[in-house]
């Protein structure tokens, strides 16, 4: 059995979560055309206003309570009784806080139809939207419930065969009975309910919960949770500020080229959550086993999985060119020249992800973490403003960048105030580097010469840059961790993670 705070644990639930985070995005792609071919312009645009709702709306209906459960995991796991309480009373008011938003969101329906939906008729898309937030915040509950047990591959599992349902719901209502964005919002809405009702089985049969409302544990949970909400919705807001001013202010071509290069850059992101959906119980445990090589295993950690991000950052940053070329419309071949700025904001934000933890693990520094998205999403929205007019596109990506490196930098400093844990600036910094400077080598030709076609010499020769970057910056670098990574595959396969 491997150990709850071993590297090769972390290591292994990172794999897991990416394996299983890129396959859902392949399977994405994938349905694409076809789901294209049944919906027009305008089944995209209210499915596109009800997917930015929900993704929003989920942190002030459940208070952000979902991220208290894989923090308070860690001490309340030797106290079994307390936590199934503590699972409990989360489940329980989030169920009746979301019901009673949800009550609320009828009421004012008009109001929400008006400002959220650009005045799409409340029933039923919006109801179904409204309904479905209610089981999707006890999804989140229970996949937080699974990652704080570190018990990734049932996690990675059950997001696959999520994924898997709700796509052949969209099938039979979208091509068969043709509902249109109705047909999208309503298999997201029935897939939500399943996942929920087999999440409340599995605990009751497992006795891993016990639902009522104890007040003490609810008051310390929304005492961490609160002063995160503003951190989890300050992002979402400052994206859809961006993509409105985009389509506004440029034009409505440049946001679809937009869109389809976010689509590709957004995995460079993806990546990073999922390793850090791996890193952060493994991180809670060292921190609260408090042994003496615990600063000197984690910046181990910390470098060994910085370069591996930098090695998916590469190879997609270098190879979403050929992708865009050879398989989306040649109307959108412009996007592949975005994807490496959005990669590249995203390799800022790589610092960011580590630090946080550490805000996270200490209770009272929670409450600090809305300084640094909040300020840096507010400053991001007004460099957009005057960005975007000039540069268009380009300006909406460097407003990005800098309102990132203004975040990065207030998470490191207010994290440096209540613990070092052995992470060093120089190694994120070399990190960033080294990613930029192979990234700019390998591209030099796709820029120049071949920004609009194919060609299988420009090919290998990203291919030999990014083999380059495993020899340099990860085997030379990590020839302790050779090992280790050898045995990664054979290790999934045997332990039971």
């Amino acid at each position: 059995m491997t150990s709850p705070n071993s590297t090769k644990r972390v290591l292994l639930n990172s794999i897991l979560y990416i394996g299983s985070g890129l396959l859902l995005r392949c399977f994405s792609f994938f349905l694409l055309p076809l789901y294209t071919a049944y919906l027009t312009k305008e089944d995209y645009g209210i499915q596109s206003l009800a997917g930015s709702f929900a993704s929003t709306a989920i942190y002030i209906v459940s208070f952000s309570l979902f991220s208290a459960v894989m923090r308070f995991y860690v001490e309340l796991q030797d106290n079994p009784e307390k936590l199934k309480r503590f699972y409990g009373t989360i489940s329980t008011s989030v169920f009746i806080s979301s019901v009673v938003f949800g009550i609320l969101f009828t009421v004012l329906r008009d109001t929400v139809s008006k400002v959220f939906f650009a005045g799409i008729p409340y029933f039923p898309i919006i109801f179904v939207v409204i309904v479905s937030l209610i089981f999707n915040c006890q999804q989140r509950i229970y996949d937080s419930i699974l990652r704080s047990q570190q018990k990734a591959k049932k996690s990675s599992a059950l997001s696959v065969s999520f994924f898997l349902i709700t796509s052949i719901f969209t099938i039979i209502f979208v091509c068969i009975f043709e509902l249109g964005a109705l047909g999208v919002i309503l298999s997201s809405c029935i897939s939500h309910f399943c996942y929920a009702l087999y999440f409340t089985v599995q605990l009751l049969k497992n006795r891993q919960i016990h639902y009522c409302l104890d007040f003490d544990l609810l008051k310390k949970a929304l005492k961490y949770s609160i002063p995160i909400m503003p951190h989890n919705l300050s992002t979402n807001i400052a994206m859809m500020v961006s993509k409105i001013l985009i389509g506004d202010v440029v034009s409505l071509s440049s946001l679809g080229l937009y869109s389809v290069a976010n689509k590709f850059g957004h995995l460079a992101d993806t990546i990073q959550v999922y390793v850090s959906k791996a890193y952060s119980p493994w991180f809670y445990q060292v921190m609260h086993d408090n042994d003496k090589d615990a600063k000197k295993r984690i910046r181990a950690t910390v470098q060994l999985l910085t370069s591996c991000i930098g090695l998916f950052f590469l190879v997609l940053a270098l190879f979403s060119h050929d992708c865009i070329v050879l398989f989306i419309n040649q109307r959108y071949v412009d996007a592949w020249k975005f994807v490496p700025f959005i990669v590249f904001v995203y390799a800022i934000k790589t610092m960011y992800y580590f630090y946080v933890a550490i805000l996270f693990y200490f209770k009272k520094a929670s409450q600090y973490l809305f300084t640094a998205t909040l300020s840096s999403s507010i400053l991001n929205v007004f460099f957009t403003f005057f960005m975007v007019p000039v540069w268009g596109v380009l300006g909406s990506l460097l407003a990005d960048a800098l309102s990132m490196v203004i975040r990065v930098g207030i998470v490191v400093i207010i994290s440096k105030r209540f613990a070092d844990v052995g992470l060093r600036l120089k190694d994120f910094v070399f990190n960033f580097s080294t990613i930029t400077l192979f990234m700019v080598i390998g591209l030099s030709f796709s820029y120049l010469k071949f920004s609009h076609s194919f060609n299988i010499y420009n090919f290998l020769f990203k291919l030999m840059v990014v083999f380059l970057y495993i020899y340099f910056v990860i085997l030379l670098k990590h020839k302790e961790r050779v090992n280790l990574l050898r045995n990664l595959i054979a290790s999934i396969l045997k332990r039971n993670v």
